[in-house]
């Protein structure tokens, strides 16, 4: 005796149980596995057993929205012809048959899926290509959502990764701009202190000019920083966002300041922003000044030490080269650039042709402690008091929401408009609010559906 299996879809009246439609999807003989290859069904197998289940299932809901009367006037309705329509699945492809009908008021059905639900791709399958496209190439992205299907498939192809990742990226850009972003997470009476961290990183150009800067910001609670160890800590709730647009860092502005209500700011707030001396990011930590009670701007000690990094200094002078650090350690920015004046008398004194690259080198450190003095701080007292003195942490954020995707290995060229997309999908899963987010995305893509 053979072994048989049968996979039938059914349809029918719940109350009746009188079968309404009904399909085979599979008649088969059962054999046996004398490989682990043959043990159940290979990858294309079940994904063309999903294509027939869809298929079935589809056309019976498709079925419920195919209205007799006219929800305007509630006259009979007619048949105004039926049309094949797109369905993309995450897995799966559909021609979707719909009956349009039709009233003599004037009132029409929808006739395809877009028009039903507002797109013919499914949210897990936007949401699959807006996450893989914000994390790897386009091209990388098409081939790993293939992979999935077991097939190449035109919605997975390069351009349409590039447009749902648009898409998305102005959306996202959108709902964290509205003013009443966030505003639900908020304490209800505000917070007293927030910190954030401003950091910016370059970009290669597409276009005119070798590159561009991207501008990334974190804000959180003090209470979310949580140590991990003597050499980690970690942000357990934050807010994250980043723009690339040449438009004076308005943009950045705006969904800074958002950020920083989302975290609890009011007027009565003290926001401490943490940032390298660059003028942009001055900019930025000055635009919410007067949404709040105090805002305290501070050059933190990670950029101030990366500059003393890779100065070939004598030995007979490191010395005092160390001096000019503990003096700016300490917040005296003035006995600093004194100290460091010395050191450049003792060196060029010394009047060796090599030492000119260290000269050229102690001259640009001058000149970065010369115009970011309002910002250096007593750091010893910061850190014995255990308040914040280093923006490492936001070191962490340009690196995960701008190096990893469009820097380092990639070898790919930017347009503003594009890093700016993928920058807003990576910046919101930073802040790890990707499914709330994601939400409000699809509210604003897809509607619910109705018989007009």
């Amino acid at each position: 005796m053979a072994r048989m299996i049968r996979h039938i879809a059914q349809c029918y009246d719940s109350e009746t149980g009188v079968i309404i439609e009904e399909s085979v999807l599979k008649d088969e003989e059962v054999s046996k596995a004398q490989t682990l290859k043959e043990l159940g069904y290979l990858h294309l197998e079940q994904v063309d057993f999903l294509q027939k289940i869809q298929d079935f299932k589809i056309k019976q809901q498709i079925i419920l929205y195919t209205p007799e009367v006219c929800p305007n006037c509630g006259s009979k309705a007619r048949k105004e012809g039926s049309f094949n329509s797109r369905f993309h699945a995450v897995l799966t492809d559909h021609a979707v048959r719909m009956q349009r009908m039709g009233c003599r008021c004037g009132w029409m059905s929808a006739s395809s899926i877009e028009g039903l639900y507002g797109s013919s791709i499914h949210p897990d399958l936007l949401e699959k290509q807006a996450l893989q496209g914000s994390n790897e190439s386009y091209e990388k992205s098409s081939r790993s959502l293939n992979a999935d299907s077991g097939m190449k498939r035109a919605i997975n192809s390069h351009s349409q990764i590039y447009k749902t990742v648009k898409s998305v990226g102005e959306l996202l850009e959108e709902i964290k701009s509205a003013t009443d972003y966030g505003k639900e997470n908020c304490v209800a009476k505000g917070v007293d202190e927030l910190i954030s961290n401003i950091d910016g990183g370059h970009i290669k150009s597409r276009e005119e000019g070798r590159s561009f800067e991207a501008m990334v910001a974190s804000v959180h609670r003090p209470e979310s920083l949580v140590y991990v160890d003597k050499n980690h800590n970690k942000i357990e709730s934050k807010s994250v966002v980043a723009s690339a647009k040449d438009d004076r860092q308005e943009t950045m502005k705006l969904l800074f300041k958002q950020a920083c209500i989302s975290q609890g700011m009011t007027s009565k707030t003290t926001v401490i922003c943490l940032a390298d001396g660059a003028e942009n990011c001055r900019s930025i930590a000055r635009s919410i000044e007067a949404d709040c009670s105090n805002m305290v701007y501070i050059l933190d000690w990670f950029h101030i030490g990366m500059k003393f990094k890779n100065i070939a200094i004598p030995d007979e002078h490191k010395d005092l080269y160390n001096k000019v650090k503990w003096h700016l350690w300490h917040g005296k920015p003035e006995t600093a650039l004194i100290r460091l004046e010395q050191l450049k008398e003792k060196i060029s004194e010394d009047a060796q042709s090599e030492e000119s690259k260290t000269l050229a080198k102690l001259d640009k450190l001058s000149i970065y402690i010369s115009n970011n003095k309002e910002g250096i701080v007593d750091y010893s007292k910061r850190k014995q008091a255990g308040l914040v003195y280093t923006s490492n942490l936001a070191e962490t954020n340009v690196n995960s929401l701008i190096n990893e995707r469009q820097k380092g290995k990639q070898k790919m060229l930017w347009t503003r408009e594009g890093a700016h997309n993928i920058l807003q999908i990576r910046a919101a899963i930073s802040s790890k609010n990707w499914k709330k987010d994601w939400s409000a995305v699809t509210n604003k893509i897809y509607k619910q559906a109705v018989c007009k």
